[in-house]
């Protein structure tokens, strides 16, 4: 029972203190498989005759800890488009690490009709270049390229003023799909992740003393509001637009964060939508976070979605099949 009532704790944290204190940050952006331990170590008490009263607290706990804590999605179902379908792949290239071909690759195995990259260099407008995509639009605006088979009409940075050493969080694209005027939005806030490196580069002793060093002089404090500024700005943009909304990218927000519920809560994810199992993208090589998302508005709807296989960058790809929403 004890257990069951600390992982209603931590849901709590999550959703009511969210990431305006530090120790709730931490338990977001960490890796969230530990928490059945416990439950993993009562079982073999609770098979024992006279203690399978505690078989049923042990199965209320195993479900909060799957669905709740671990963000996993049953399958659905696939929905029948009644009119046509994009394809929709986004991906965090780390500066292109991948290289032109790699990117190139990946883009015509995933038969993408809309790509977003963020993080991105030059590379990833050379990787867009050739035979294969001729007839493509590719625009780019500050960390982010967005390309397409359909006319890219304009593209601009927007979001909250970064300080010199940042990028602004995210590019509104205009781009004229089969499904109608796209508003398309590539996101990348502030990440987390960059102020938590030192927890896994460092010595124990070490670490906490950065950790606390960095408490103290205010530097994880202002790097939170730097991010939450940066999310609201991008759920500001978005709210302000006047065609279908397509937000796509590495949000840095985890699955229960109570900035990315409040910001952009309101659109559908198409991981929950037409995804199953995890959907985890980060790290690649171990996924244990869900970073990357793709967020529908009124009109749209997701029929499938899946996480690509581990890239050259810290992150996988993802992959979403969009359609219009039937009007009910």
């Amino acid at each position: 029972m004890a257990w069951l009532v600390a992982l209603g704790l931590l849901l709590a944290a999550f959703a009511l203190v969210g990431e305006e204190a530090w120790p709730v940050v931490l338990l977001l952006y960490l890796p969230r498989l530990p928490w059945i331990l416990p439950g993993l170590l009562l079982l073999p008490l609770a098979l024992r005759r006279g203690r399978r009263t505690l078989l049923a607290p042990l199965a209320a706990g195993a479900l909060v800890w799957l669905f709740p804590v671990m963000g996993f999605v049953l399958p659905r179902l696939p929905a029948r488009p009644a009119g046509p379908v994009i394809r929709v792949l986004s991906y965090n290239t780390g500066h292109a690490v991948d290289g032109v071909e790699r990117l190139r690759d990946l883009v015509r195995e995933t038969r993408a009709d809309l790509v977003l990259f963020q993080w991105t260099s030059h590379e990833a407008e050379a990787a867009l270049r050739g035979p294969d995509f001729v007839d493509w639009s590719v625009r780019r605006a500050g960390q982010f390229t967005v390309a397409s088979r359909y006319p890219v009409l304009s593209i601009e940075g927007v979001g909250f003023p970064a300080p010199p050493d940042a990028s602004l969080p995210c590019a509104h694209a205009v781009v004229e799909s089969p499904l109608g005027t796209l508003d398309v939005f590539a996101m990348r806030p502030k990440s987390a992740r960059l102020e938590l490196a030192a927890l896994r580069k460092m010595g124990l002793r070490r670490r906490v003393a950065e950790f606390v060093g960095d408490l103290e002089t205010g530097k994880l404090a202002a790097s939170a509001a730097l991010r939450e500024a940066q999310t609201r700005s991008v759920a500001a943009a978005a709210a302000g637009a006047r065609h279908l909304v397509l937000i796509a990218g590495d949000s840095n927000l985890p699955d229960g964060s109570r900035l990315l519920r409040t910001t952009l809560g309101s659109y559908r994810d198409a991981f929950v939508e037409a995804g199953w199992g995890f959907g985890y993208s980060y790290p690649a090589r171990l996924p244990w976070m869900r970073l990357d998302r793709v967020l529908l508005g009124p009109g749209l709807e997701a029929l499938a979605f899946e996480v690509q296989g581990r890239r050259a960058s810290g992150h996988r790809a993802i992959l979403a099949e969009v359609a219009r929403a039937p009007t009910r």
